[in-house]
């Protein structure tokens, strides 16, 4: 799972939009669902997919937060900055992969 401070905040509103009886905006849950679950599904306008999409990202943000209290943060924003600091750290570690360019003479 890979959340950052807006995918915390939009799952919240997500969350309070699904309790109040609404529906929420399905390609903007669905680039958030894809991105923070890490799938690859179609959007979708079925309501009850939509509410179903929406609380499976209830129960990773629980997940996430029950991970954040063991680790000793205070607060989501410290959490997601670990982890964006952490995935940097990895990207820049990684060599680059393919053939070498041709050197022009």
């Amino acid at each position: 799972m890979k959340w950052n401070n807006d995918d915390v905040k939009l799952v919240e509103k997500f969350i309070e939009i699904k309790n109040k009886g609404f529906y929420a905006d399905s390609r903007q849950l669905n680039d958030v669902y894809n991105r923070v679950l890490e799938k690859n599904v179609a959007p979708t306008s079925c309501g009850s997919c939509m509410r179903a999409r929406i609380s499976e990202l209830e129960q990773a943000l629980t997940q996430f937060k029950k991970q954040m209290e063991l680790s000793g943060m205070t607060s989501t924003e410290e959490l997601v900055n670990e982890i964006d600091a952490v995935e940097k750290e990895i990207k820049e570690e990684k060599p680059k992969k393919g053939r070498p360019k041709k050197k022009e003479e």
